[in-house]
C-alpha cells in the first residue's frame, strides 16, 4: 500500500486504504497514507476531510495527525508558489 502510493500507483494504493478503512474505520495510518495520496494527485479537500477524521480518532494528537497536517501544510506552502 505505501508502496503503491511511493510508486506513483496512485489507483491501487487508494483502493488499498479504502478497504482498510472499510474493514477498520479507525485505522489512523490508512487515513494518513489515503490523505497523502490525495494530495499527490492534487486533492487536498479530500485530505482535509481524512485529517478531520484523524482528529476526531485521535483523542490527543496522534502521529499519523501530525503527519498528515504537516503533509497539507507542504502542499499549500508549494501551491502558493
Amino acid at each position: 500500500m505505501p508502496t503503491y502510493r511511493r510508486l506513483r500507483q496512485l489507483g491501487s494504493a487508494i483502493e488499498h486504504y479504502q478497504h482498510a478503512v472499510i474493514l477498520n474505520p479507525r485505522h489512523r495510518s490508512a487515513h494518513e497514507h489515503l490523505g497523502e495520496a490525495y494530495l499527490v494527485l492534487g486533492e487536498p479537500a479530500k485530505a482535509e476531510q481524512l485529517l478531520v477524521q484523524l482528529e476526531n480518532l485521535c483523542l490527543i494528537p496522534c502521529e499519523e495527525q501530525e503527519d498528515l497536517k504537516r503533509a497539507i501544510a507542504a502542499y499549500r506552502r508549494l501551491a502558493t508558489r
